[in-house]
């Protein structure tokens, strides 16, 4: 077994991963997902006038190659970086995952030489770029700097999937067979939205589109000036399909009573306009994608989840998989840590996956 596993879901709203070291004990952590480009100056001024102990996670910055990041909540609060929608997720996947790597070594004193067997959930669309990602990680994590200190570790062994493939893997049935199955995983995240088809356990085809739900969230801000992605994101989830106004109430900016509630009004309208669009937009792409002759559905994504009624409808004659037990089960084992996020269906793949990552270097090990 290798010193550290690590499955690893560098998601656009939140990074997510599962990790054990020796002995076996499955630990979780999340990290914000912002990265900010940053000078070896600011961080010095960062670092002389930082106040407290913040956990390494939540203090992030890595220096590969003489380049300086912030990582995550660092990234977020202190140099007030943005989701970044637009650069490739790989390239970004590989400093979030420095970063991952570096926070958990500082916590768990994992020393530098270290072997590392890593996994990685990327979208349909840069699946195909895996090797790319192996590369550019193994030669990044044998030598840089987390929050300055040098790091090096071993990448010993690399495994990366499609997103979903940890909620095919774990999230069916007990004994249900792939074999015999044609299975099509739908995954639409806040960047993207994915489809492919399982034929016989073995992906067939798929296809990606970046119309994830921060296309709906672009419509509503064109209407509603002045908000920020974040913010609006997290008011629309909380809102609902049936977009309680009560969930919206912090978004209105003017004092004055009868004017605060025309704005709360028109906002709500926004949503519920850009919901209805973005539904039949979205329907209508993956109607043109996905095959009649599926036996059954395996849904997952946190915009997938705002829709779920729709989707229901959508695959009426199919049968749905939302992976409810596996959610269950994370709640079961990490509630404390995951309640004030509440996105335990969001951990669902990563948590599948890295299950299926450890059985897999224990069958790899045992052979060897």
């Amino acid at each position: 077994m290798a010193d550290l596993i690590v499955a690893f879901d560098p998601g656009s709203t939140s990074s997510r991963a599962f990790w054990t070291m020796k002995p076996f004990k499955p630990e979780l952590l999340l990290m914000e997902s912002e990265i900010a480009e940053v000078s070896g100056r600011s961080i010095e001024v960062y670092e002389a006038n930082k106040l407290g102990s913040p956990a390494p996670e939540n203090a992030a910055w890595i220096e590969p190659k003489g380049e300086y990041r912030a990582v995550g909540f660092l990234a977020k609060n202190h140099f007030y970086a943005d989701l970044n929608v637009v650069d490739s997720k790989l390239k970004l996947a590989v400093w979030k995952a420095l970063a991952l790597v570096g926070a958990i070594a500082s916590k768990n004193e994992l020393p530098n030489g270290s072997t590392i067997r890593f996994g990685a959930l990327l979208p349909y669309g840069e699946f195909q770029d895996r090797e790319l990602f192996e590369r550019l990680l193994s030669s990044a994590i044998a030598g840089y700097r987390f929050r300055g200190e040098e790091r090096s570790f071993e990448l010993e062994s690399f495994l990366s999937r499609p997103e979903g493939f940890g909620l095919v893997s774990r999230g069916r049935s007990p004994g249900a067979s792939l074999k015999n199955s044609v299975i099509v995983v739908v995954i639409v995240g806040y960047r993207d939205v994915s489809v492919y088809m399982m034929n016989r356990g073995v992906i067939s085809r798929g296809v990606s589109k970046d119309y994830g739900f921060n296309k709906f969230v672009e419509v509503v801000r064109g209407q509603t000036a002045g908000l920020k992605p974040d913010v609006l994101t997290a008011a629309i989830c909380k809102a609902g399909p049936k977009i309680s106004p009560r969930a919206l109430g912090h978004l209105a900016r003017d004092i004055d009573p009868s004017l605060r509630d025309t704005e709360l009004a028109q906002i709500k309208e926004a949503i519920a306009v850009a919901r209805e669009q973005y539904w039949l937009s979205l329907s209508s792409w993956l109607r043109s994608h996905i095959p009649t002759e599926a036996d059954e559905a395996i849904i997952g994504g946190g915009t997938a989840y705002y829709y779920e009624r729709e989707f229901n409808a959508f695959f009426s004659g199919v049968k749905t998989n939302w992976c409810t037990e596996l959610e269950e089960q994370v709640n079961r084992c990490y509630l404390p840590e995951i309640s004030q996020y509440g996105l335990s269906y969001r951990l669902t793949d990563v948590y599948g996956f890295f299950h299926y990552l450890v059985g897999s270097e224990r069958i790899t090990t045992h052979h060897v």
